[in-house]
C-alpha cells in the first residue's frame, strides 16, 4: 500500500514536470518584444536563441535514455532537472542575446531528461496493460504547460516582468526535483517490479512490418520521420515563437489579446491529442486515414492563415488558432505507427530517433523563419514578412500531405490482435 501511494505521487510529479518542460519549450513566444527591446537584436538572433532549446533537447534524447537504463531514473531526472533550473535562472538574468542563447541551450538539456525517464519509470512500476493509459495521462496533463505559456504568462509578465516570471518557474522546477528525489527509491526507479518472463516472451513473438532492416535504412521510417519533421517544425516554430508577435506586428493587437489567441492553439492541442488517439484506436482502428484527415485540416488552416489580409476578430482568430493546434497534434499517432513498424527490441530506438528528428524540425524552422522575417523587416515590409513565412509553412504541409499518400497502414490486423489476446 505504501509503495502504491509513493508510486502515484511520483506519477503526479512526473506529470507536473512535463507541464514545466512544455511551458519552457514555448514560453519565449510571449516575451519576444521584451527580448527585442532589452537585447536590441534582429529576429534571426531570436530565432537562433529559441532554436537552441530544441537542438539541445533533441540531441540528448538518446543519451538520456541510456542514462535511465544505466544509472536509473531517479539520478537521471534529478541531474537533468537541476540543469534545467540553472538554465532557467541564467535566462532570467541574461544580459545579452549570447547569454540568453546559452541559457536556453542549458534549459533544453535539462528538460530533455523528463519525458524519456518518465516512460522508463512507467514501464518499471506499472503493469504493461496500464502503460499506454498512463502515458496518455502524462501527455495530456503536460499540455497544460502549453496553455500556461500563453495568456497566463502574458498576464504574469505584465504584472511582475519576464525576468521574475522565469525565476518563479525555476523555483517550481526545483521543488518538483526535490520531491522526485525523496519519493523515488533507488530500486523502484531502476528495476522492474511487474514485468515477467512470460510477458517478454509474448512481446518477442509480435510480427512487425519490418524485422530485419536497420532503422535508418528503412524507407517506411523516413516517410513518418520527414512528415513529423515538417509538421512539428511548422507548428512549434509558429506556436513557440511567431504566433503571438504576428498578431501584434500586423494587426496591432495587445500582448494579452495575442496571448489569449495563442492560448486556443494550446487548447486545440489538449483536446486534439485525445480526439485523434481515440479516433485511431477505437473507431477507425487505423492510423493512415486519421493522419490523412488531420493533414488535410492543417492544409485548410494554413491556407486561411496565409491569405489573411485583416484581423478577422477575436472569435474567428481564436477558432483558427484552435484548429492549428487541434490538427497538428495528430503527430502523436505517428509514434504509434513507428512503434508498430519495428520489432519490440528496436521500438525504443526507433521512437527515440523520430523524437530527435521531430525536435530538430522545430529548431531548424525557428532559425529559417527568423532569417526570413529579418530580410523583409529590413525592407519595411512587415506584413509581407509573415506572409512569406506562412507560404513556407503551407508548402511544407503540402509536402507532408504527399508523404501520407505513400505511408503504409500499421495498425495491427484483427487476426494479430486476436492472436495477442489468446496468448
Amino acid at each position: 500500500m505504501r509503495f502504491v501511494i509513493k508510486r502515484e505521487l511520483v506519477f503526479l510529479i512526473f506529470s507536473l514536470l512535463f507541464v514545466v518542460a512544455l511551458f519552457l519549450r514555448t514560453s519565449t513566444a510571449i516575451i519576444v518584444e521584451d527580448l527585442v527591446a532589452e537585447f536590441a537584436v534582429p529576429a534571426a538572433a531570436l530565432g537562433l536563441m529559441a532554436s537552441a532549446f530544441f537542438y539541445a533537447y533533441s540531441l540528448v534524447q538518446l543519451p538520456v535514455g541510456m542514462l535511465s537504463d544505466r544509472i536509473g531514473v531517479r539520478y537521471t531526472v534529478v541531474i537533468s532537472g537541476l540543469l534545467g533550473v540553472a538554465g532557467t535562472v541564467l535566462f532570467a538574468y541574461s544580459t545579452g542575446i549570447q547569454m540568453a542563447t546559452w541559457a536556453r541551450l542549458l534549459t533544453g538539456v535539462g528538460t530533455a531528461g523528463i519525458w524519456v525517464p518518465a516512460l522508463k519509470y512507467l514501464s518499471l512500476v506499472y503493469p504493461p496493460e496500464k502503460f499506454a493509459t498512463r502515458t496518455a495521462i502524462i501527455s495530456t496533463i503536460g499540455s497544460f504547460g502549453l496553455l500556461f505559456a500563453t495568456f497566463p504568462l502574458a498576464v504574469l509578465v505584465e504584472r511582475i516582468g519576464w525576468r521574475y516570471s522565469f525565476v518563479l518557474v525555476a523555483a517550481v522546477l526545483l521543488m518538483l526535483m526535490l520531491g522526485a528525489w525523496f519519493l523515488m527509491s533507488a530500486r523502484s526507479a531502476s528495476e522492474p517490479v511487474n514485468e515477467t518472463a512470460e510477458e517478454i516472451k509474448n512481446e518477442n513473438k509480435e510480427q512487425p512490418l519490418v524485422n530485419k532492416s536497420s532503422i535508418l535504412r528503412t524507407r517506411t521510417f523516413w516517410l513518418f520521420a520527414i512528415w513529423v519533421f515538417l509538421v512539428y517544425g511548422v507548428q512549434f516554430s509558429f506556436q513557440g515563437l511567431w504566433g503571438a508577435v504576428f498578431l501584434q506586428d500586423t494587426f496591432g493587437v495587445s500582448r494579452e489579446t495575442a496571448g489569449s489567441h495563442l492560448f486556443f492553439t494550446s487548447l486545440g492541442i489538449l483536446f486534439g491529442g485525445i480526439f485523434w488517439g481515440l479516433l485511431s484506436d477505437r473507431y477507425f482502428q487505423a492510423r493512415r486515414p486519421v493522419i490523412l484527415i488531420a493533414t488535410l485540416g492543417m492544409l485548410l488552416s494554413w491556407g486561411i492563415m496565409t491569405f489573411l489580409t485583416m484581423y478577422p476578430g477575436p472569435f474567428i482568430t481564436s477558432l483558427l488558432y484552435f484548429f492549428l493546434g487541434f490538427f497538428s497534434i495528430v503527430f502523436l499517432v505517428t509514434f504509434s505507427s513507428v512503434k508498430e513498424i519495428f520489432p519490440v527490441k528496436k521500438a525504443g530506438t526507433a521512437l527515440g530517433a523520430i523524437n530527435m528528428i521531430m525536435l530538430l524540425g522545430a529548431g531548424i524552422y525557428q532559425g529559417v523563419t527568423g532569417y526570413m522575417i529579418d530580410h523583409y523587416f529590413a525592407e519595411g515590409a512587415v506584413f509581407t514578412a509573415y506572409r512569406v513565412v506562412f507560404i513556407f509553412y503551407f508548402a511544407s504541409i503540402v509536402f507532408a500531405f504527399c508523404l501520407v499518400l505513400f505511408m503504409p497502414e500499421t495498425f495491427p490486423s484483427p487476426v494479430k490482435a486476436g492472436q495477442s489476446k489468446g496468448k
